[in-house]
């Protein structure tokens, strides 16, 4: 009876090993192709979803948010500054985007609202974001709005931090728009409750008629996967292949002979 318990002792010993051996090729595996960072569309908002005249819809659009999740802007500016007008600025429109550009966001008051915040919250457990940078298209008449200014916050929106970039709105005389954009600091990279701010400020208005339009903001950078997404994935991938391995053991013998 000792051999066969040997023997199972052995197999047993053997499994463990060839276990340990799938692991340290996973962890091989990773060291040798570590997380690749792509540039990406990390959210979008082209305010496509509203309707005219009525309250802007603050939820991010397609394409798809940063790794299929969505995100909502927060503001502070009271709701009877801010309406869905019509049509949207064709400046920064996201190339696949499939919508129609009939909307933008509008917004008066803007002395009443001064400073004005459009706060976008990038939460995720799925991934780390990299070398980010903010745009938006936007339109300025009389009294609205003149300047632009990015902030930041680590803590999911209780601090914020001046980025040090910021940009004047001109005053245009034909509704078209300008390119507005805004890096983010690096130490905003690889965040989990990072919350970017794009602040409004020098408001003169306290009209009810449309002072600043805007439009097709953009968050893009790059998307950096977690590594233990990545070690789930070849661990499945070396599971699979050591599952299959008798198969293959046996196709090769049947060519051999």
């Amino acid at each position: 009876m000792s051999a066969p318990i040997r023997s199972r002792q052995r197999s047993g010993r053997s499994r463990a090993f060839r276990l340990l051996l799938v692991v340290a090729g996973a962890l091989m595996l990773m060291a040798a192709f570590p997380p690749s960072a792509r540039a990406d569309l990390i959210a979008y908002f082209n305010f496509e979803d509203s309707t005219l005249g009525g309250p802007p819809d603050f939820t991010s659009d397609s394409p798809p948010a940063f790794l299929g999740e969505s995100t909502v802007i927060g503001t502070n500016i009271n709701s009877n500054a801010l309406k869905t007008g019509g049509p949207g600025l064709d400046l920064n429109r996201w190339p696949t985007d499939p919508d129609p550009n009939n909307l933008a966001l509008g917004m008066s008051r803007s002395a009443d609202n001064s400073p004005g915040n459009l706060d976008i919250p990038l939460p995720t457990s799925r991934g780390f974001f990299q070398d980010m940078s903010v745009s938006f298209a936007i339109d300025a008449r009389g009294n609205g709005y003149t300047l632009a200014s990015l902030f930041y916050s680590t803590d999911g929106g209780v601090n914020f931090t001046f980025s040090g970039h910021s940009a004047i709105i001109p005053n245009l005389t034909r509704r078209s728009g300008i390119l507005i954009t805004l890096p983010v600091p690096t130490a905003a990279n690889n965040v989990a409750d990072l919350v970017l701010r794009i602040q409004l400020s020098g408001g003169q208005s306290s009209g009810t008629n449309v002072q600043n339009i805007i439009d097709n903001i953009r968050v893009e950078g790059t998307i950096v996967p977690e590594p233990t997404t990545i070690a789930g994935g070849l661990l499945g991938v070396l599971g699979l292949c050591w599952h299959q391995r008798r198969r293959l053991i046996r196709c090769v013998r049947l060519r051999r002979a």
